[in-house]
């Protein structure tokens, strides 16, 4: 059984000290020159040496470990959010430990407090509550914090999120200038998360100035909305459907395609979240595409400065959201 190559052994064949390659290792360069830096690497690879991460961590007292916790891991806002921040951690070595919230409040709680029992350096939170003293007990325990797409009230933490006001409101204007009389707005319950308040509002201040009517549609996808659907299409008012997420906006279009209705000659749709599924359905869907992947960079970018700079100062990092103009409008 072939014995695992040492630090030791590293050094002496690289012709440097144990240090200067632990230095390397945990990207400390300092004065390293780039010839150093390049041997050092060529003689990992030549000696095929793997760190012993956990040996590190006792020593250094680091763990290399990130808590990701999202509120719903069978969205694909999520595995997107997952792939832009693990893009960045893998590059600095950084584990990732993912844990799904299931949107209940409770159950969050249990897996930040695990998460912190494992000794994490750091937690990216795409919060279950807009409660910030829900999660208090993390500041007690010093570990940083980055929220991503929700914010809490008051705004204790980094944020990382898209442009939800603007993005909404480029849309609606040219909603508003199609002549549409009725908006319908379909989201999950609004009290739960800052984010769906924000685009619904946005929503109605809009339609309000322009005298148009509003109707608010909250879903927890456990009841069936096509009977209301079907009466929308019914209205001799001409009517748009805005679904505030992808998987809302998912379950509209599954009805409207059920029941045949044509889109947008007896009904418009619009909303947020496009995953490039919606240029494939019907004549296409206007959608508000969020940059999620590069959330999950910036995400993890700042995370890192967090942890190795210990710059932590409450702002909000908005990313544009891109709107995909097609024809469901």
């Amino acid at each position: 059984m072939r014995k695992n190559v040492t630090i030791s052994q590293v050094a002496e064949k690289a012709g440097v000290s144990k240090t200067t390659i632990s230095r390397f290792l945990n990207g400390h360069y300092g004065n390293m020159s780039k010839e150093t830096k390049e041997r050092i690497a060529q003689t990992i690879v030549d000696l095929k040496y793997r760190p012993n991460r956990q040996a590190q961590a006792l020593k250094s007292k680091r763990s290399y470990l990130i808590g990701i916790v999202v509120a719903d891991i069978s969205n694909m806002y999520s595995s997107l959010l997952l792939k832009g921040i693990g893009e960045v951690l893998g590059k600095v070595e950084y584990q990732m430990i993912i844990v799904d919230a299931a949107n209940s409040v409770k159950q969050e709680r249990e897996l930040l407090e695990k998460l912190v029992d494992q000794g994490v350096e750091g937690i990216i939170l795409q919060a279950s509550s807009r409660d910030a003293s829900h999660y208090d007990f993390l500041e007690d325990a010093n570990i940083p914090l980055l929220l991503v797409d929700r914010q809490t009230e008051p705004l204790k933490w980094p944020l990382i999120a898209s442009d939800n006001v603007e993005a909404t409101q480029k849309l609606m204007e040219v909603v508003l200038n199609k002549g549409y009389e009725k908006i319908v707005v379909v989201s999950e319950p609004l009290a739960d998360i800052v984010t769906r308040e924000l685009r619904y509002q946005t929503v109605k201040e809009l339609t309000d100035a322009a005298n148009r009517e509003l109707v608010l549609i909250e879903t927890n996808f456990e009841a069936s909305l096509k009977s209301e659907i079907v009466t929308f299409v019914k209205d001799p008012k001409k009517t748009v459907l805005f679904a505030s997420n992808g998987r809302v906006l998912m379950q509209l279009l599954t009805i409207l395609i059920n029941e045949k209705i044509k889109i947008p000659d007896e009904i418009g749709i619009t909303g947020f979240d496009d995953w490039n599924l919606t240029a494939l359905v019907g004549p296409g869907i206007t959608s508000i595409e969020q940059q999620t992947r590069l959330i999950g960079e910036t995400a993890g970018e700042q995370m890192m400065k967090f942890i190795n700079h210990n710059e932590t100062s409450i702002e909000r990092h908005i990313v544009p959201a891109k709107l995909q103009w097609r024809n469901s409008i």
